[in-house]
């Protein structure tokens, strides 16, 4: 490889550690943005999980084929394999022989793109612009409400939960139709509770958890990201150095050489 060439690299590899360590700041400034905001929606994710809890079994879900499925994913990439992760998990319930006709909410682009190659016709919609700014509860709201044309009992939310600043795992949340969870014992038990309040309280209660999925998934997208900018600067970093020290090598390779070629024909002319 040529001097020119080497030169031309080296610069290269600069302008894109330039790329990813501004990825990276910006990265961690919607990170404390987003855990700020989580801090406010916790209390509504984890009270209505509390709910879900008291008043059903956990093998409600068993007994119901063909769950309805949210994948909570974004539009955006460069976030290592959390998007990967979630659909990996989607695709195994899709797998299962009383889930042929199971129907998926991709939640961002992405996952689109990884269950069309597999599970195309498994997919209902997909709900996009999701990832270039903090979801809300409108939302969270929209997209909820676009499932209404779709008959389900039983529904999951699949998404990215994070353990620390860095690290995250893929959890899933299993929600219910209104009318179904009516119909529930312990619910139906409730005669102080007026039927319209319990509908109006169980739809809220369903839009604020898939809310909540979705502002906990982003929080580990912007930390993924940070993470996986910070390594390729470190990347990038390391090849510009091992570049640097070629280039030092051949450059003083050639200065020696041309010195060389210099006081040889310097004690030719004087030896003439």
């Amino acid at each position: 490889m040529s001097l020119r060439a080497i030169q031309k690299r080296i610069q290269s590899y600069g302008n894109i550690n330039k790329i990813t360590s501004s990825l990276k700041l910006v990265s961690a400034a919607k990170l404390a943005k987003t855990e700020r905001l989580l801090k406010d929606v916790r209390p509504f994710g984890h009270g209505t999980l509390s709910f879900y809890k008291h008043y059903t079994h956990i093998n409600m879900l068993d007994r119901i084929e063909n769950h309805l499925i949210f994948a909570i994913t974004s539009d955006r990439g460069l976030c290592g394999g959390i998007h990967t992760n979630v659909v990996k998990k989607v695709k195994q319930e899709l797998d299962r022989p009383d889930q042929k006709l199971a129907k998926v909410v991709c939640v961002g682009q992405k996952s689109e793109e990884l269950l069309a190659k597999s599970h195309k016709s498994n997919i209902l919609f997909t709900a996009f612009k999701i990832g270039k700014d903090n979801p809300t509860f409108l939302d969270a709201s929209k997209i909820f409400n676009e499932c209404n044309y779709a008959e389900f009992i039983a529904c999951q939310i699949y998404y990215n939960h994070i353990i620390t600043r860095g690290t995250s795992e893929v959890d899933w949340i299993s929600i219910y139709n209104t009318d179904f969870l009516l119909t529930v014992a312990h619910i139906a038990g409730l005669e102080e509770v007026e039927e319209e309040n319990m509908r109006s309280y169980i739809e809220f209660s369903t839009v604020s958890l898939l809310f909540f999925a979705m502002l906990e998934n982003t929080l580990c997208e912007h930390s993924a990201r940070m993470i996986s900018m910070d390594a390729a600067s470190k990347n990038v970093k390391s090849l510009n150095e091992k570049l640097s020290l070629e280039y030092n090598r051949k450059r003083q390779f050639k200065i020696t050489s041309d010195l060389i070629d210099i006081v040889s024909g310097s004690q030719v002319v004087t030896a003439k």
